[in-house]
């Protein structure tokens, strides 16, 4: 991808950081800073590196598990607001694509466990390091009630449509998921700016997930009419011909 760069592969699968991320990423470090000075300094770094390693490994817990359901993984994408796992198709069974959609929450939940595990008794050995152990393992706890809120395309939404399919079949249960993420996109987006009106300042990392779950829950629909359309040049027209023909009524 454009304006991204290759920091290594893990499991075979290429991770990239966007060039974005590294302009924001002085911030994240700031943001974990659990005293002041150069020592600060190192951990709150120590910190941001934990964060985003932890974005991959939610990541490579959806990759390993698609790829294990027939998907090839092109890469790891990390960005401001997160990470990314790019595919070339994802799985098309129900019950393969809620599979791969919990992987990543589930990876990030023991990420979680773990450091609110871990910090306590590492605390009388290395209290800053325990402090930034601690303040990983609750950002992973966040993640996976937020990611497992029912928005297309996130990872709950996935499940959402998953869940759809078999009774209305991929199409509609596409455009149905992406009216309600984009309608949980309108709300984040108003949370975000909502401090505004009373002397706040603006959630700018929110907002931004905000615009990212409307943009792409409305690719997502686009892109389920394209292989709608596809497999009805091809002759596959179960299924998929009466979602079109529900669409066009």
């Amino acid at each position: 991808m454009a304006n991204s760069y290759s920091i290594g592969r893990l499991f075979g699968i290429p991770i990239r950081v966007h060039v974005t991320l590294l302009i924001f990423l002085p911030l994240f470090a700031f943001s974990f800073m659990p005293v002041g000075g150069l020592q600060g300094l190192f951990y709150g770094a120590l910190g941001a590196v934990g964060l985003f390693g932890s974005v991959v490994l939610h990541e490579i817990g959806h990759s390993l598990v698609a790829r294990a359901k027939g998907s090839r993984i092109l890469e790891i994408l990390l960005l401001p607001i997160g990470g990314m796992a790019r595919l070339n198709a994802l799985p098309r069974r129900p019950i393969d694509e809620i599979q791969t959609a919990l992987a990543g929450p589930a990876v990030s939940l023991a990420l979680g466990l773990a450091g609110l595990f871990f910090a306590p008794p590492l605390f009388s050995f290395n209290p800053l390091l325990a402090i930034v152990v601690h303040e990983l393992g609750r950002i992973n706890i966040m993640l996976v009630l937020f990611n497992l809120i029912p928005s297309f395309p996130m990872d709950g939404g996935r499940v959402f449509r998953a869940a759809l399919v078999p009774r209305l079949g991929r199409l509609p249960a596409t455009q149905l998921a992406a009216k309600v993420g984009r309608s949980f996109a309108w709300l984040f987006g108003i949370w975000a700016i909502w401090p505004m009106f009373h002397g706040g300042t603006i959630r700018f990392t929110l907002l931004l997930i905000a615009y990212f779950i409307y943009q792409a829950a409305g690719a997502e629909a686009r892109l389920a009419e394209m292989e709608a359309l596809a497999d009805l040049q091809r002759g596959q027209p179960s299924g998929l011909f009466g979602d079109l023909l529900r669409k066009w009524r």
